[in-house]
């Protein structure tokens, strides 16, 4: 009967042992995932500032439209305010005896 314990107490030690094993291997795979990921969050990160810094410029266009269309206004009013000029001074030439 002792005989009988001590080997239903050595099997059970062998799967203690086993079991303990494989937690640790799953422990330290898990521990070289983690560290996998934050290598690459790191990279990721890396990667999201290099192209938030590229793409500033894109930002940039909506005030360089802004300005543009500033630009194109002023432009349009000295035309219309040049063409008045242009047809106040051809009328002023072809009235006949003013302006010698």
């Amino acid at each position: 009967m002792i005989a009988g314990l001590y080997t239903v107490w050595t099997i059970c030690l062998i799967v203690a042992v086993v079991v303990i094993l494989l937690a640790a291997a799953l422990l330290v795979a898990i521990l070289l995932v983690a560290r996998s990921l934050v290598a690459h969050g790191l990279q990721a990160l890396a990667a999201a500032d290099a192209i938030a810094e590229d793409t500033k410029v894109i930002w940039a266009l909506a005030d360089t439209n802004v300005v543009a269309g500033e630009i194109l206004a002023t432009a349009e009013s000295i035309e219309a305010h040049g063409g008045r000029i242009a047809g106040a001074l051809h009328e002023t030439q072809a009235v006949p005896g003013f302006g010698g």
